[in-house]
Order: C-alpha cells, then structure tokens, then sequence
C-alpha cells in the first residue's frame, strides 16, 4: 500500500508528465477502438446490404428429373414425380441448430400452365416471406397481391401474354386476378407468374408438396457449412446445396474489414506504446535525483522498479478508459461527415470496452518494463550524488 501511495502522490505532483502519458496512450487505444467501431458498423451494414441479394441455400428434392434454370441459377433437383418436399419440410428447417441464422424461409412450387395459349411457368410463392427474400422486388404497375385469387406478373410474361393489373388469367381452368406486374429484375421471374402457395397446391391437385425452397441466412457469423449438413440431417429426403458465390463474397467481405481494423489497430497500439516507453525513458533521466532520495531512505532495486510500474498502470488504466470513451463517441459523430456513412449503426460492445482497457494495460507496462528496470539499477552512489 505504501508503494502505491508513493507511485499516485508522483503521479499528482508531475500532472505535465502525467497527462502527456495519458493523451498519447488514449489518443492511440481511441483511434484503434474507433476504427474498429466504424469497421464492425461497416462491416454490419454491407452484410446485411448483401443479405438482400437474396437466397444462398437451396433445399431441393434428393432425386433429380427434370433440369430447371431459376433465377439465374440452374436447379438441377427439381422434383416432378416421385418424392417431393413438404410445406412441412419447410418449417422442420426452423428446428435446426443454428436456425437463429435463417432469416427467411421461402418454399415454392413451379408448375407449368397455359395462358392465352402460351405455356408459362407459375410459381406459387408465400408472398410476405418472397418479399421479404427479394428486396430488390418492386411493384411498376399495380399492386402487391392481397388475396389468394390474386397474382403477381413478371414484366415479360405481362408483355407477352398482354395482360396488366386488373385483368384476369385462367390457370389449370381457376380464375385468377392479376393484382400488378413486377418491375424488372434481370433474372427468370420477369417471366413468371406467382400466385399464392396453397392455392396453386389446391388448384394443382398438389396436395402440400413444394418443388424446392430457398433459405437466406445471416452471416455475418454463421457456419454455412453446418447449416448446410444440418439442413439435410432434419430433411433426409432433400439435398441442401449452398449457393457459393453468395457467400464467398458475404465471407470475403466481412473479412477484409475484420483484417483491415485489426491490422490498423495493432499498428496503433506499437506506436502508443512506444510514446509511452520514450517518455517513461526521459522520465528516469529526469527522476535521477527523485530515485537517489528513494534509495537515501532504504528503498531497493525491486521497490523502485515497483513504484514506476504502478504509475505505469494507473496512467495506462486512465488512458484505456478515456481512449474507450473517445473512440466509441466520435465515430458517430465524425463518420457521417467524412464517409458520407449515416446509415452506420454503433452499438456498446462490453467486450470491446474491456478489450480497449486491457490492452492499454499491457502496452504501458509492457513499454514500462525497460525503463523501469534502467532506473532500478541506477548506481545508489551516482544517484545521491544529485541530491
């Protein structure tokens, strides 16, 4: 205790010193927890810009019939006859163990019907989670469904077949309303027509079966891989495939953000610390007389070593909680100005917090150690002669 008595009062009576300590060590640990902050935000917001590109799991039927290419894929499962998925297939995918990772969950079943004479694909679809899996999706004409006798029209099939919002087609002799025409997307469902799961299964004499379903699944963290091979251990009568493109680039994207903030931060933590070993090494040549006064009254090698590590740790415990503090709060307000980024959500992260403490620890007593040992091991006799 009386160590750390003597280590505060050195602290209080040199308050130039001290807080040049502190601002140069919290300037370093606040620029390294900023950028790590605005890289986290970033890295949050383009998973889940990316996370609207839609589907990047494909559940299909374990036999394979008949080729099908679907929305600029080539689903090579679709099932026809034989043993097809379930609309209960689709919600046992909930139970799986990361199923905390699945955001959506979209089955469908494509069948063939002839309108106007001309054969075209329907695609019965459960509307809110399609949606909510496209949301590049955009209504130019019309309406979203609002029924079940009601239809959505991609913009090639309503320009061939001739037909807009209002008007009614004849699938597999039912009468449907088309509600609206869907905007273009540059993919296949600019040829199809959607209508409502369970009524294109009644209309269809397709009892609950399902053609295939398409799984969006946040990861920012996730193991595509077990949510694959989890997938198939509840459904063993489908195949799950991950859709690769997807996520390589969802995965190379939150990497490079992750390897960028963590390389920058550990860059300023060296330089930091090496602010902290200059000044403590300029601290001892000035103390020379201070460290003779100590060993006048019987301290040692090892209580002089001691003294200057715990004003170490206090200034670096001060400084990692300022750093914390100016590295959290100014992200939010500099980065709407300098990154044009107002989108960007910071949010308290305790691990960080004890993270930024930590490491201001470890690098001020890490820079310390040298600098202290020099002065323990001043000559007593050169010391007291400054006195």
């Amino acid at each position: 205790m009386k160590l750390i008595d003597i280590a505060v009062n050195n602290l209080r009576r040199k308050k130039g010193r001290t807080f040049f300590l502190v601002s140069g060590l919290a300037l370093g640990i606040g620029a390294a927890v900023a950028l790590t902050s605005v890289g986290d935000a970033m890295n949050r917001e383009v998973m889940h810009t990316l996370d609207e590109f839609g589907a990047n799991i494909l559940v299909l039927p374990a036999t394979e019939d008949l080729p099908l290419s679907y929305g600029g894929m080539t689903v090579s499962a679709v099932n026809t006859g034989g043993r097809s998925l379930t609309i209960e297939d689709a919600r046992r995918i909930k139970t799986i163990k990361n199923s905390e990772n699945v955001s959506t969950v979209a089955p469908k079943l494509l069948v063939v019907s002839e309108v106007k004479g001309t054969k075209v694909m329907v695609a019965g679809v459960e509307f809110p989670s399609e949606f909510k899996l496209k949301k590049w999706w955009r209504v130019s004409s019309g309406m979203k469904p609002g029924g079940v006798s009601e239809v959505l029209v991609g913009k090639d099939a309503a320009a061939k077949l001739g037909i807009a919002p209002g008007d009614t087609v004849k699938l597999n002799g039912g009468t449907f309303r088309v509600s609206g025409v869907l905007g273009d997307t540059g993919s296949q469902d600019d040829a199809l027509i959607f209508a409502d799961l369970a009524t294109v299964q009644t209309q269809f004499r397709k009892g609950n079966a399902i053609s295939l379903i398409e799984l969006a699944a946040l990861c920012g963290g996730c193991p595509i891989e077990d949510m694959v091979d989890q997938v198939n251990g509840v459904l063993p009568g489908a195949r799950a495939v991950a859709v690769k493109e997807t996520v390589e680039l969802k995965m190379q994207a939150m990497h490079y953000f992750h390897r960028f903030s963590l390389g920058i931060s550990l860059l300023l933590l060296i330089v930091a610390g090496m602010i902290i070993f200059f000044a403590m090494t300029a601290s001892v040549k000035e103390r020379v007389q201070e460290i003779g006064l100590f060993r006048a009254i019987g301290f040692r090698t090892g209580h002089i070593i001691q003294v200057l590590l715990i004003e170490a740790f206090f200034v670096s415990l001060l400084a990692g909680i300022v750093g914390y503090v100016l590295g959290s709060l100014s992200p939010r307000f500099i980065a709407p100005y300098l990154m044009s980024a107002y989108n960007l959500k910071f949010v308290f992260d305790p691990v960080m917090a004890v993270s930024a403490v930590a490491a201001s620890v470890v690098v001020g007593l890490l820079a310390s150690i040298y600098p202290a040992v020099r002065a323990g091991r001043l000559d007593p006799i050169e010391a007291l002669r400054t006195l």
